[in-house]
């Protein structure tokens, strides 16, 4: 039964600040009316009410600025963290984009490297197969290209292979690097049987 004491409790607590809360509203309609039973508040005269209204139009331009000097701040400060944001991820990509080409040259560089050290040994298989893999790393240099047409043409003189190869790729040279000619034209000698 003790559930039964306190929703009595709670109704009787109910009914008091019921009646509470209408002797407060009477309380205040006594307030608002003079001894006569007349209204005690005033009409504001033309004058009074333009006042008001200036008063309350110079509040809401103050409000107005306000709130217009927080947006821009609020803006502001967004826009300077995303710059910031943006940059970083430029940097970040930049610098990706450098170790990724930097790691492009030095696989180049061993592969030539590599290509080299069979060359001198004349082995031109070999070096044939590794200019190819540099090759393939950056297609249009002229270092590499140029091995590898020299690596042909040895390969070509020797061994009867890839002659076909060698001429292709002369001529390809010839064409996109006209102010080589000089050294594409030894190679051309090591090759006149295909010309």
């Amino acid at each position: 039964m003790l559930g039964g004491e306190s929703i009595r409790g709670v109704i009787s607590s109910l009914r008091n600040n019921e009646t509470l809360l209408r002797s407060k509203v009477l309380l205040e309609k006594e307030n608002l009316k003079d001894t006569e039973g007349k209204s005690s508040l005033k009409k504001a005269s033309e004058e009074e009410i333009q006042q008001i209204g200036k008063k309350i139009r110079k509040e809401n331009r103050k409000e107005k600025k306000i709130l217009i000097g927080i947006a821009i701040l609020i803006t502001s400060v967004f826009t300077y963290f995303t710059i910031n944001v943006i940059r970083q991820n430029t940097v970040d990509t930049e610098s990706i984009e450098i170790l990724k080409f930097q790691e492009k040259e030095n696989e180049f560089l061993i592969l030539i490297e590599k290509g080299d050290e069979w060359f001198e040994k004349g082995k031109w298989s070999n070096s044939v197969f590794y200019y190819e893999q540099a090759k393939e790393v950056f297609q249009k240099n002229y270092e590499i290209n140029y091995r590898l047409v020299r690596s042909y043409s040895f390969q070509c003189e020797s061994e009867f292979k890839n002659c076909h190869k060698a001429k292709e790729l002369l001529d390809k040279l010839f064409f996109m690097f006209p102010d080589k000619e000089k050294g594409l034209l030894e190679i051309k000698e090591k090759l006149e049987y295909e010309y």
